[in-house]
């Protein structure tokens, strides 16, 4: 187990100069003055630390950049309506980060050390953090580093955490209230196949659906929808997010299986929704059948779910074949509003944590 004995080697920062107002904050874009860092030598996790952010000086030959040994995470932390910064179900994501580094043979972080690394930048930089409904955004990452060319695990690792203040996800999504986004189906690539990585954060996950995603933004969609590698045309997730179909006032989604990550909101919105007595059914969804669904009536609302953008509405599906249809009236609907209402509120400090989700950092 690595120790716990983190060492502060940078003072806080000030932020005076630095827009927080999360209406102007464009997300991913601003970094906090500092970040964690810990690099793995010898089979032990040394010289913990937070101190001033800087850029990494790696080998050519590293690992990370021939073969893609990278996972990472992403979590927020909230400025609550006293005041104080809460991080939202960090355990979940120390789980998941063990869960891909063991995918992706590299050395395990402990839960509890994956925790307090993020605490400890919080807690230096928890000046950065936004009024609601800004966020303060966490991105622990680990990456092999040893300079090496050949097919085989690292022998050096480097684990860090950055922070990024951040506004709305979406630049089109309002601050106040719950939008909606045009979503594009990819109808002839796919996410993850079985067998795969698609039930992990690899960095490469994300490298392979870049293109689609470009093809999408050139059809005005801001995200993609990817399907099963099978032909089923069974609905997977987004690009960055889970997906939920609202059809008689039930929600369905698709079961986690070794293709489709396993989304702390997701599993936050499920549970919601149980407090709310809303019936949950994980099923599969094809694609085709849902469309014709949406056009009757019979599914009236579609949202997606994902720690960046919390819970935003779709609306409208565009098919590279060119069909498009449009969810409701394009608008979000009440189920979507509610359940992102309960959340929000959980993570802001306006309704009760009956679940223990909402963990106090400063």
């Amino acid at each position: 187990m690595p120790t716990l004995d983190i060492q502060i080697a940078q003072p806080p920062a000030s932020n005076a100069a630095v827009e927080l107002d999360p209406a102007k904050l464009e997300f991913g874009k601003t970094f906090t003055s500092n970040w964690f860092v810990s690099e793995y030598r010898n089979g032990l996790w040394q010289n913990a630390r937070v101190e001033a952010l800087h850029n990494i000086s790696l080998h050519p030959a590293a690992l990370v950049f021939h073969y893609a040994q990278s996972i990472f995470e992403g979590m927020k932390a909230y400025r609550q309506a006293n005041g104080k910064v809460a991080l939202f179900r960090p355990r979940e994501n120390a789980r998941r980060f063990a869960r891909s580094a063991e995918r992706m043979a590299m050395p395990p972080v402990d839960a509890e050390f994956f925790v307090e690394a993020v605490k400890a930048l919080v807690r230096t930089d928890a000046e950065w953090t936004p009024r609601e409904p800004g966020s303060l955004y966490i991105r622990p990452t680990m990456m092999g580093t040893e300079a090496c060319i050949g097919v085989r695990t690292s022998q050096e690792f480097l684990f860090f955490v950055l922070a990024l203040p951040s506004g709305a996800y979406f630049k089109e999504a309002s601050p106040h209230s719950v939008s909606t986004v045009s979503v594009y189906v990819a109808e002839t690539s796919s996410r993850a196949a079985h067998g795969g990585t698609g039930d992990v954060k690899a960095s490469a996950n994300y490298a392979i659906s870049l293109h689609t995603i470009e093809e999408g933004k050139k059809r005005g969609c801001s995200q993609v929808l990817f399907l099963d590698s099978g032909g089923k045309r069974q609905v997977e997730e987004l690009g960055g997010m889970n997906v939920f179909f609202v059809e008689g006032g039930t929600l369905i989604t698709p079961p986690l299986h070794d293709t489709i990550l396993p989304g702390i909101t997701r599993d936050s919105v499920i549970q919601l929704a149980h407090d709310l007595g809303i019936t949950v059914r994980e099923e599969p969804v094809q694609i085709d059948e849902a469309a014709d669904k949406i056009e009757s009536g019979k599914i009236t609302e579609v949202f997606a779910c994902g720690t960046a953008a919390v819970v935003i509405g779709l609306k409208e599906l565009l098919f590279e074949t060119g069909r498009r249809v449009v969810i409701r009236d394009g608008s979000a609907g009440e189920l979507t509003r509610k359940l992102n209402f309960e959340l929000q509120g959980i993570q802001f400090g306006h309704l009760a944590d009956k679940h223990g989700w909402v963990d106090v950092v400063t």
